[in-house]
C-alpha cells in the first residue's frame, strides 16, 4: 500500500522548513527548532499515520451494520439500571430538556490497555517491525496506555453473537451475554494479525521515515531523540492494531483512544475480586458509546448457554419492561433490542 503523494509532500516540506532553519540559524536557536519539529512535523507525521490507519485498518460497510460485544450481565444491568433510573430522576426532579447531562454509568467501557487479554498488546507491533539498520535512531519508547472496547465482525459463515469460543473467552464462561449494536464502522478500526501484517506496513512507514532524513543529517543528539519520540508518539495510533496469529479467529475491530486522547480527570476505576485476587481496572467512557441508544431497533441482547432455564423468564422480562416504559417516553430510536438465548448445548462446571 502506497501513502498518498500529496501527503509525503506535505512532510517533505514540514521537513526541509526545518532544515533549512537550522541552516540559518544553527545551535543558537536550537530550542526553536526542537520546538518545531514537535509542533509542525509532528502534526504532519500524525497526518500520514491517520491515512494509513485508514487505508490499511478500515471496517469495510457492509449490509449488516451491527458489530458484536460479549460481556457479563452484571455489567449489562449495571449500565441498564443506571441509564433509566437516573433518567427518570431527573424527570421526576428538574424541568424537561432537550438534551439532558450525558449519564455517566451508561457507556459501554473502553478499558485501559493494560488489562487486555493479550499481555503483549502494543508491543507485538514494535517487536515484529524489523526496520533496517539505517532506522537505528527510531529507539523504541515506552508503550503508552490506550483505552480500548473491542467488537468482533460478524461474517456469513457463523452467528458470532452465539459462538462458543467467545461464550468462553469473554462471555462469562457461557453466563454472560452477547450485543449486538450498530456501531458507526468509520468509528471503529480493523485489527491485523500475524507478523506479515506488521512487515506489510513497514515497507509502507519506509519512504516517511526517509523523508525525515535532511534532519537526521544534523549532528545533534537531542533532535534525533526529538524525532525518535514524535515518530514513536504518531505510531501509538497503531500499534494496538496488531496482534499474533493466535488471536486471529477473534475476527476483531476495535474503538482506540489514545492518552492524548482523553481528559484525564475523566478515567474511572472499577475494583474487582477474583478468586481473592484483587484488582482495579481503569476505564474510560465515550459519548458514541452511550449504550441505551445503540441498543435500538435491529440490535440484540444474547443471553449465554450456561444459564439456567429457569432465569430465563426473569431476564426476559426485565428487558421486555424497559423497552416498553422507553416507547412510552421516546419516538426516536427506542431502546428496542430484540432478546435471545443460546442454543448452544453447553456446561459450566
Amino acid at each position: 500500500m502506497e501513502i498518498s503523494e500529496e501527503l509525503l509532500e506535505k512532510l517533505k516540506t514540514a521537513v526541509n522548513g526545518g532544515q533549512e532553519f537550522w541552516e540559518q540559524s544553527g545551535t543558537s536557536h536550537l530550542e526553536y527548532l526542537l520546538e518545531y519539529i514537535t509542533d509542525t512535523v509532528y502534526s504532519t507525521l500524525e497526518d500520514v499515520l491517520q491515512y494509513l490507519i485508514e487505508e490499511r485498518h478500515k471496517v469495510e460497510e457492509s449490509e449488516n451494520r451491527f458489530v458484536i460485544h460479549y460481556t457479563s450481565i452484571a455489567t449489562l444491568g449495571s449500565m441498564l439500571k443506571d441509564a433509566f433510573e437516573d433518567e427518570q430522576e431527573k424527570e421526576d426532579t428538574k424541568p424537561k430538556i432537550e438534551s439532558p447531562p450525558i449519564n455517566e454509568k451508561s457507556y459501554l467501557r473502553l478499558y485501559d490497555s493494560v488489562h487486555l487479554n493479550d499481555p503483549d498488546e502494543g508491543n507485538y507491533f514494535s517487536r515484529n517491525l524489523n526496520l533496517s539498520p539505517k532506522y537505528d535512531w527510531l529507539k523504541e519508547k515506552d508503550v503508552r496506555h490506550a483505552y480500548i472496547t473491542s467488537f468482533i465482525l460478524p461474517n456469513s459463515e457463523n452467528d458470532m453473537s452465539d459462538n462458543l469460543i467467545f461464550w468462553r473467552t469473554y462471555g462469562q464462561e457461557g453466563g454472560g451475554c452477547s450485543l449486538s449494536l450498530p456501531i458507526p464502522r468509520s468509528r471503529l478500526q480493523k485489527v491485523l494479525y500475524g507478523s506479515e501484517e506488521v512487515k506489510s506496513t513497514a515497507e509502507a512507514l519506509m519512504p516517511v521515515l526517509n523523508l525525515l532524513d535532511p534532519l537526521l543529517e544534523i549532528d545533534n543528539s537531542l533532535i534525533r531523540e526529538q524525532l525518535a519520540e514524535i515518530v514513536w508518539k504518531a505510531l501509538e495510533r497503531i500499534r494496538y492494531l496488531y496482534k499474533s496469529e493466535a488471536y486471529r479467529y477473534e475476527q476483531e475491530c476495535r474503538f482506540v483512544l489514545l492518552e492524548s486522547d482523553i481528559e484525564k480527570d475523566k478515567i474511572r476505576f472499577e475494583y474487582q475480586d477474583r478468586n481473592n485476587s484483587p484488582r482495579i481496572r481503569h476505564y474510560y467512557e465515550h459519548e458514541a458509546l452511550q449504550i441505551k441508544n445503540l441498543l435500538q431497533s435491529g440490535s440484540s441482547i444474547t443471553f449465554g448457554p450456561s444459564i439456567p432455564v429457569e432465569y430465563r423468564d426473569n431476564l426476559r422480562y426485565y428487558i421486555e419492561e424497559l423497552k416498553r416504559r422507553e416507547l412510552e417516553r421516546r419516538e426516536k430510536f427506542p431502546f428496542a433490542p430484540e432478546v435471545k438465548f443460546s442454543d448452544i448445548t453447553y456446561r459450566k462446571f
